[in-house]
């Protein structure tokens, strides 16, 4: 079995991070000697090191402050800090292959190109992020020598493709669920009646559609009877200006169960504008919520028939669809239900692990 140093770029519990942590799992059960290494702290650390030695990156902090500061100049010495702390690294635990969860984290892949180990780079990401995690460290395009792809949804496979992968060198891992952490929220005792509760998970940005999500709760909240209707986002970051004031909405911050928090929910909203395949999505049918998304990255391939799309950006159809889900409850539970079934069959740690095994054979040729 080989020696697998698996990349994280960040410790957070977050979509990307979380699969890092299923990827440990996967390959420690599969009989490799897995150590793990996280570009930043965070409470997955705790998870990743119950699976494997886990360690946080070496000057993560200068790091951090190097990237944060503007200028091209900066950011070359950034990206030549970043690289040579990822070679340091990849030295010293002298693995047979560097597992790179994350774009993020591709100064991980140039290290290992450099000192002429194989990798695998899983990407997450699509789009102008793709292109600026790579571009930042010197890869030009995609990464060349012994790196073998994977694309976790089809949108971000056929990303790769446009930027040049050829399909013998991509592979296609799904990512899934953690069906066993969610158990335990499945199984919450029902409450009594309360508002119809409209929930979203995620951090508070642009990009997850916050501003989208605000349009669609002012506008049903407008005319629903009071105490009726409630809109809860948990996630980290700061609420949009105003949206204190908003009667009927919270911004709950980041929790430590998000499981918990989206069990409580009736309806789970995605309003991002670029998700290449959201882990929430899963979770929520899974958790026999009914999903209401705008038809961005792999979304319509999770959801299927057991979920409602609209065009990206569409608030109104956003805002009427969730206000059909509102009031009618034997949908929502019809939904819910079509969500678990699918999510249980398509989105299983069996086949997760099966892909797993595959790359690993592919990337050790």
């Amino acid at each position: 079995m080989s020696r697998v140093l698996l990349v994280s770029h960040e410790a957070s519990r977050t979509g990307a991070p979380r699969i890092a942590a299923l990827v440990a799992r996967g390959l420690v059960e599969q009989g490799h000697r897995v150590r793990i290494v996280s570009q930043r702290p965070g409470p997955l650390v705790e998870d990743f090191a119950a699976v494997a030695p886990t360690r946080v990156t070496p000057l993560w902090r200068t790091l951090r402050r190097a990237w944060a500061r503007p200028g091209r100049v900066r950011s070359r010495a950034a990206a030549l800090l970043e690289v040579g702390t990822a070679i340091a690294v990849v030295a010293a635990h002298r693995p047979d292959l560097v597992y790179v969860n994350s774009t993020s984290s591709a100064a991980y892949v140039r290290a290992a190109t450099l000192l002429r180990h194989p990798a695998v780079l899983h990407v997450h990401e699509s789009g102008e992020v793709l292109r600026g995690f790579l571009g930042r460290v010197g890869i030009d395009g995609l990464p060349g020598g012994d790196v073998r792809l994977v694309a976790c949804s089809p949108s971000v496979a056929d990303a790769l493709v446009g930027l040049g992968a050829a399909s013998e060198d991509l592979d296609l891992l799904l990512s899934i669920p953690d069906a066993t952490r969610l158990a335990g929220a499945a199984q919450q005792p029902t409450k009594p009646p309360r508002a119809v509760v409209v929930g979203c998970l995620g951090a508070v940005e642009h990009r997850k559609g916050v501003d989208l999500w605000l349009q669609v709760a002012r506008s049903l909240l407008d005319s629903a009877p009071p105490g009726s209707l409630r809109f809860v986002w948990v996630g980290g970051g700061d609420p949009p200006a105003g949206a204190a004031a908003l009667a009927g909405v919270e911004f709950a911050g980041a929790s430590a169960d998000p499981a918990a928090d989206m069990a409580r929910f009736d309806i789970m909203t995605l309003p991002s504008r670029d998700d290449p395949f959201p882990l929430v999505v899963m979770e929520a049918m899974l958790l026999g919520k009914p999903v209401v998304a705008f038809d961005v990255g792999g979304v319509s391939h999770q959801l299927g028939d057991a979920g409602v799309l609209v065009p990206p950006e569409d608030v109104e159809s956003f805002a009427r669809e969730v206000a059909a889900l509102v009031a009618d409850a034997g949908r929502r539970e019809e939904l819910g239900a079509r969500g678990r079934e699918r999510a249980a069959t398509l989105f299983s740690w069996e086949s997760f692990e099966a892909g797993l095994g595959q790359v690993l054979a592919k990337a050790a040729r």
